[in-house]
């Protein structure tokens, strides 16, 4: 990519204050799509909060309240992955009992 190229690149800084969830329907699915909650520290540029995240109920270990009370934690079986999603613990746990 060209200098000229990445300097059209502009990014546009977060509004933390004014994130939404994804809209969602209903499924029946064993993949659940949430509202990514990771946030990359020292940055403007979030590619991540705020986007659809989609989960593999199989891989799904545990479930709990985040620690900085903003989302539910989701840790995958095998220590793969964890993930932060801003739905509340409630939400999330009703959307895996689909």
């Amino acid at each position: 990519m060209s200098e000229d190229k990445k300097e059209e690149k502009k990014f546009f800084k977060v509004d933390y204050n004014n994130i939404k969830t994804v809209d969602v329907k209903k499924s029946k699915s064993k993949f659940k799509t949430f509202t990514n909650g990771t946030a990359i520290p020292g940055t403007d540029f979030q590619p991540y909060l705020g986007k659809p995240l989609v989960i593999n109920l199989d891989e799904i270990l545990s479930v709990y309240p985040a620690e900085d009370e903003i989302g539910t934690m989701i840790h995958a079986k095998n220590n793969q992955s964890t993930w932060k999603v801003l739905e509340v613990f409630d939400t999330v746990m009703n959307r895996i009992k689909e």
